[in-house]
C-alpha cells in the first residue's frame, strides 16, 4: 500500500461516515494497538461505500414502478352532486381499462377521491391533503368554478398539475393562468359565445333580453360572455333584467315573475343540474316556455330528473352528452358505462374520462410522470377523445374542445328526452384569440 494511503482511506471513511470517527480516535490515541479493529473499520468503510450506490440504484428502480397517483376532487353538494357522481364514474372506467392494459409507462394508476362539499375552504383543504399526505402526481376536478379557483392556488403553489374537466371558468386559463392547469371543458367564454350565436340564429329579431344564472364565478362569467357577444351581434340590443339566484336555490318564483314582467324577446340562462330542474318545474305552470324563447344547459341529468316535464322545443346547450356526439368511439363508451353503472353517460362522465386519457397521453409522450416534463409534453398535444380530436393550445393550456347546441325533443330510442337539430362548434371557433388572452394578461399581471 503506498505511503499515507491507509491514513487517507480512514480519513475518507470518517468524512463520509462519521460513525467511524470514534473508532479512528481510539486507534490513533496510542493507548491500545488495535490494528485489527482499525483494519476492520476500513473494511466496513469500503464495503459500505460499495454497497451504497447499489442500494440507491435499487431504490430508484423501485420508485419508477410505483403507481401514478391521481387525485379526484369533486363537489358532492348542491347542483354539482349528480354531476360529480357521473364524473367520478367516468374516471374510474378510464383508470380500470388503462390498468387492465398495463397502466401508463408500465405503472398502474391509483385513484383517490375527495369531496369538497362545494365549499372553497374545504376544497383547498382536501387538495392540500391530497398533495402533502397522499402524494398525488396529478389532480382532476372539481365541478364548481368557485372551488376550482381556490384549489388552483394550492396546487399551483405545490407545482402539481390539474386537469379541469367540469369547472369551466375562463379565469383558470386566462385571468389567473398558471402552467399547472389544463382545461378540457369549454370555458365560460367559449360556451357563452357559442350559445349566444345559436340563439341569435334562431331568433335574429330578438333585441331585448333577460338572463338568469347562479350567483357565483361560473354564472357571472357565462353571462358576461353573453352580454359581450350579443352586443356584437345585435348592437342595439338591451339587457332588461338579470336574475342571480344563489346555487341550490329552492324557490324561483320571484325570479320567474320578474323576468316575465319585463316581456323580453329571449332569455339566456346558465342554470344547470338541480337548479335548472327546479327552475323548469316552477316556470312551466306560468306558461314561461310557451311565451319566451329560452336557452339553458339542458343535458342528460336534467332530462332524467325532469322526465316528461322537459320542455320540448326549448333551446339547449351542452358539453358532450353521448346523444350530442354519437360517434363510434362515443357509443363504445356508452356500452362500457352502461355495464358499469346501468345508465347512460352524460357529458360530465365523458369529459372526466377524456381527462384521464389526456394525462396518459402526456405522460407517455414525456416518458415520465415528472410534472414539468408532462406539462411540456401536454402543450400542443392532440387527443382523439370521445368528443373527437382536440388540441391543447400551448399559450394558455385551453383545449379546442367542442360546444354543442340543439332543440329539446323526444327520441323513441331512449326513455328520456334528448335534442334534435344538433350543432357542434369546434372550440377554436369560439375561444378567445391569443391576442385577446394576452390583453387580459396585461390587466391581471400574468407573464408568459
Amino acid at each position: 500500500m503506498p505511503k499515507n494511503s491507509y491514513k487517507d482511506l480512514v480519513n475518507q471513511a470518517v468524512y463520509f461516515f462519521p460513525v467511524f470517527d470514534f473508532l479512528n480516535t481510539i486507534q490513533t490515541k496510542g493507548r491500545y494497538k488495535m490494528k485489527k479493529l482499525a483494519g476492520f473499520t476500513v473494511f466496513l468503510c469500503i464495503l459500505t461505500m460499495l454497497l451504497v450506490p447499489v442500494t440507491v440504484l435499487a431504490g430508484t428502480k423501485a420508485s419508477a414502478k410505483d403507481p401514478i397517483r391521481l387525485g379526484a376532487i369533486w363537489d358532492y353538494a348542491g347542483p354539482c352532486y349528480m354531476l360529480s357522481e357521473s364524473a367520478v364514474q367516468g374516471i374510474k372506467i378510464a383508470v380500470d381499462e388503462i390498468n387492465a392494459k398495463g397502466g401508463v409507462i408500465g405503472r398502474k394508476l391509483d385513484l383517490i377521491v375527495r369531496d369538497t362539499e362545494m365549499k372553497v375552504d374545504v376544497g383547498a383543504r382536501e387538495t392540500k391533503d391530497l398533495i402533502l399526505r397522499e402524494k398525488v402526481n396529478f389532480l382532476v376536478g372539481p365541478c364548481s368554478s368557485g372551488v376550482a379557483l381556490a384549489v388552483q392556488v394550492v396546487h399551483a403553489e405545490s407545482k402539481v398539475l390539474r386537469v379541469t374537466c367540469m369547472a369551466n371558468t375562463e379565469g383558470q386559463v386566462v385571468d389567473k393562468f398558471t402552467p399547472y392547469v389544463t382545461q378540457v371543458v369549454p370555458n365560460t367564454y367559449m360556451e357563452g359565445v357559442a350559445a349566444t350565436r345559436f340563439m341569435n340564429k334562431k331568433y335574429p329579431a330578438a333585441k331585448k333580453f333577460c338572463t338568469v344564472a347562479p350567483d357565483y364565478e361560473y354564472g357571472r362569467r357565462e353571462e358576461a360572455a353573453f352580454a359581450e357577444e350579443i352586443k356584437k351581434l345585435v348592437p342595439d340590443s338591451e339587457i332588461l333584467y338579470q336574475a342571480w339566484p344563489k346555487p341550490g336555490e329552492k324557490d324561483y318564483t320571484s325570479f320567474i315573475t320578474a323576468i316575465m314582467a319585463q316581456k323580453p324577446d329571449a332569455v339566456h340562462s346558465s342554470l344547470f343540474g338541480g337548479d335548472l330542474v327546479a327552475f323548469t318545474k316552477q316556470a312551466a305552470p306560468y306558461g314561461f316556455f310557451e311565451k319566451i324563447p329560452f336557452i339553458a344547459l339542458y343535458d342528460l341529468p336534467v332530462f332524467v330528473a325532469l322526465g316528461a316535464d322537459a320542455p320540448e322545443g326549448v333551446m339547449a346547450f351542452g358539453r358532450g352528452c353521448f346523444f350530442m356526439d354519437p360517434n363510434p368511439k362515443m357509443m363504445e363508451f356508452v356500452d362500457k358505462y352502461r355495464k358499469a353503472r346501468g345508465a347512460y353517460p352524460d357529458s360530465w362522465a365523458v369529459q372526466a374520462y377524456d381527462s384521464v386519457y389526456l394525462i396518459k397521453a402526456a405522460v407517455e409522450k414525456a416518458k415520465s410522470s415528472d410534472t414539468e416534463k408532462v406539462i411540456k409534453a401536454m402543450e400542443g398535444i392532440s387527443l382523439d377523445s370521445l368528443r373527437g380530436k382536440f388540441t391543447i393550445r400551448p399559450l394558455d393550456h385551453m383545449g379546442s374542445v367542442p360546444c354543442y347546441q340543439g332543440i329539446i325533443a323526444k327520441d323513441p330510442k331512449y326513455p328520456f328526452k334528448t335534442w334534435k337539430d344538433i350543432v357542434r362548434v369546434p372550440g377554436d371557433q369560439v375561444w378567445r384569440s391569443e391576442e385577446g388572452v394576452r390583453e387580459v394578461w396585461k390587466k391581471t399581471g400574468v407573464t408568459r
